[in-house]
């Protein structure tokens, strides 16, 4: 993704069901997601797609995953 609309729709996207998933989907936005490569940009919107409460499992570190993308979005999400 790329261009002002489609930040546009990905912070739409980023507008969870609850405050803390909206705070942690804005932190990597925001703070990495214009300087991530491709393969990691699209990681995160692959992450968009999941159901909230799966979402959450991932972002708070209660579900354990091996995707590289990933852990690397969470590990940035984490890091400040």
């Amino acid at each position: 993704m790329s261009g002002s609309s489609d930040l546009s729709k990905l912070r739409w996207r980023c507008r969870r069901g609850t405050k803390e998933l909206d705070t942690l989907t804005m932190r990597y936005l925001e703070h990495f997601y214009a300087d991530a490569d491709q393969h990691e940009q699209c990681a995160f919107v692959e992450l968009l797609a999941l159901q909230d409460p799966e979402l959450h499992e991932i972002l708070t570190r209660d579900r354990q995953v091996i995707d590289p993308l990933i852990v690397a979005i969470v590990d940035r999400i984490h890091s400040i």
